[in-house]
């Protein structure tokens, strides 16, 4: 496996393996019934290693609950693609307020696409919540992402 074939998830995380998926692949035992990724993160190294069987674990709901929604066919590359293009438009011509308001909205409703849209607009594409569990990364400030 090279570099230009190692697929990249649609979310970032911070500390992702994308550049040692290479490595944990070739050090990977050859046969393996079923491929546990107990702390998935954005899922890179699952994704790649391309297993028959796999359970992927993560403490994050809306991680979890993203990827669910893939598994279960209510969002797919199409929906993603649409979606990030409208809301892409809007946030290039309101900014942060707008930005704020996906926020708040995801806060109180927790929907998996605008969890993508934030970590996509946010600073860093990080992952934080506050002690009330609300989702408090600042924008990003990169309207094009």
């Amino acid at each position: 496996m090279n570099k230009e074939t190692t697929y990249v998830p649609p979310i970032k995380i911070q500390g992702k393996k994308t550049q040692l998926v290479n490595f944990i692949l070739e050090n990977k035992p050859n046969e393996f019934e079923t491929w546990i990724e107990p702390f998935m993160g954005s899922g890179v190294v699952g994704f790649n290693a391309k297993p028959q069987k796999a359970i992927f674990a993560d403490s994050n709901p809306h991680i979890v609950q993203f990827y669910n929604a893939i598994k279960n066919k209510h969002i797919n590359h199409l929906i993603v693609k649409q979606f990030l293009q409208e809301q892409g438009k809007i946030l290039a011509e309101k900014g942060q307020d707008f930005y704020n308001e996906v926020r708040e909205k995801f806060n109180r409703e927790h929907q998996s696409l605008d969890f993508l849209f934030l970590n996509r607009s946010c600073f860093n594409g990080m992952i934080r919540f506050n002690r009330k569990l609300a989702f408090n990364v600042p924008y990003g400030h990169k309207p094009d992402r």
